[in-house]
């Protein structure tokens, strides 16, 4: 965690998440094969750094310009500027596919609902999130054979999308939880941080690579089992 004053956890009840960047994160190795049909070479492993480094760009953009963030992610993996349009399409191919699940997201979860606190996800998605997350094993609404989660929202169902904070709403009526006592973890601030503290959630900020320069404006972690070592007693925060 940063410096940022983080709530005692017996004040915290319930644990809100969101999906993509954080449960769920861009198959490394299909983008790698995509990029090399043009020519360039990529790491599997540099693909998630490549997308948080994009998200970060993003953060001062007035609208949301997909083309442009995809260029910015091709641009991440060192792809050269003459190339970026025709990487771009590949780049999308990749994000608009389904990824696979975080490192450690199916174990933070069982961790946490084991700890006594409730779950739930509140995504920018495009109505299959909820399918994305039960198919990687990590968390469904029946809890057969996974963790449960009380609710899974995703944008494109609702209708609202973050960083509305009535996208939150949903979340918390199937949780029953005052929004003070909910800690919402995201990767983005524009989006996520932004959008949870207007709804009264405590937010927390994903950011693996350490990009984020708000250190004094809200909550980071590194990786998600920082949250049970932060959330579960017994684990050192």
């Amino acid at each position: 965690m940063s410096s940022w004053q983080r709530p005692d956890r017996g004040a915290i009840e319930a644990v809100v998440f969101d999906a993509g960047g954080v449960l769920l994160v861009p198959d490394g190795e299909a983008g790698r094969a995509a990029l090399r049909g043009m020519g360039h070479e990529s790491a599997a492993g540099d693909w998630l750094r490549a997308y948080h480094v994009s998200n970060l760009a993003q953060e001062n953009w007035p609208d949301n310009n997909w083309p442009a963030a995809r260029r910015e992610l091709a641009g991440a993996l060192g792809v050269p500027g003459d190339q970026l349009d025709a990487a771009g399409p590949l780049v999308e191919a990749v994000i608009s596919a389904p990824w696979r699940a975080a490192d450690g997201a199916a174990a933070v979860l069982a961790s946490l609902a084991a700890g006594g606190y409730q779950l739930a996800i509140v995504s920018n998605s495009t109505g299959v999130v909820e399918q994305q997350l039960e198919g990687c094993g990590i968390c469904s609404v029946s809890g057969t054979g996974m963790t449960r989660v009380a609710i899974v929202v995703d944008s494109c169902v609702v209708g609202v999308e973050k960083p509305d904070p009535r996208i939150f709403s949903f979340a918390l009526d199937a949780l029953q939880v005052a929004p003070g006592r909910c800690v919402y973890v995201g990767d983005t601030v524009r989006f996520d941080v932004t959008g949870a503290r207007a709804a009264g959630l405590f937010p927390v900020h994903l950011d693996p690579f350490g990009l984020c320069a708000g250190d004094g404006d809200h909550a980071h972690i590194a990786a998600l089992d920082e949250l049970t070592h932060w959330l579960v007693p017994g684990q050192p925060g």
